[in-house]
């Protein structure tokens, strides 16, 4: 999911033969906001009924294993670019990306197990190892990101800045080094994620607790 804003403010006007000659790159202001996601945690009857999308959240638990336990995520970011517009020119000056959670991750128990119990602590503490993963991956990528879209923004030269799709290609440019980040923190989560949903992790975790 993404969101994304264009927005620009005239300013200052330019001699039209000039324009060219003065549309030079300046530095951009980039912010990263990393908000901390909000976790509700919630039991349920049917625990792959409750996350409304049963086939994914089957296909990828192990043959054999009954889904006790679920945390969702549904990361994002939101784009906003604003600019400085003169006539024949368009100079990007600050990007504001909002990268997390715009909906809270839901962590779904079996209801058949009560708060408080071993049973219910241990699919807890599995699944909170999920949301810190998720949150880490984000922290981790939000220094590059703001890296990543000053470079993009160093692609821009005098002839980009000055054509008359200036504005598009400037607002394309910093998407397309949000989504390369994005996708990257994407990766890594579900990599840091897999070996917690394993045969064998799942049966280290059950040994804890003898009610299942």
């Amino acid at each position: 999911m993404r969101t994304i804003t264009l927005i620009s403010v005239a300013a200052g006007l330019l001699l039209p033969g000039a324009a060219y000659a003065q549309c030079r790159p300046m530095p951009i202001q980039v912010n990263v906001i990393t908000p901390e996601p909000q976790v509700l945690l919630t039991t349920a009857q049917n625990v792959v009924s409750a996350s409304g999308n049963a086939y994914e959240v089957r296909s990828s638990a192990p043959s054999g294993w009954h889904i006790n336990g679920l945390a969702q995520a549904r990361p994002s970011y939101d784009l906003k670019l604003q600019g400085e517009v003169t006539p024949g020119c368009y100079r990007p000056r600050v990007v504001t990306v909002t990268f997390g959670f715009k909906e809270p991750i839901q962590v779904f128990i079996a209801a058949k197990y009560r708060p408080g119990s071993c049973e219910y602590e241990n699919i807890r503490q599995h699944e909170m190892q999920h949301v810190r993963i998720y949150r880490n991956a984000l922290l981790n990528h939000a220094g590059s990101l703001q890296f990543e879209i000053n470079q993009a923004a160093g692609t821009l030269n005098q002839r980009h800045l000055s054509s008359p799709q200036a504005q598009q290609l400037a607002f394309n440019t910093m998407v397309e080094a949000t989504a390369r980040v994005f996708n990257r923190m994407m990766e890594e989560s579900r990599r840091l994620n897999a070996p917690l949903d394993t045969a064998e992790n799942y049966r280290l975790e059950q040994a804890r607790c003898s009610n299942w």
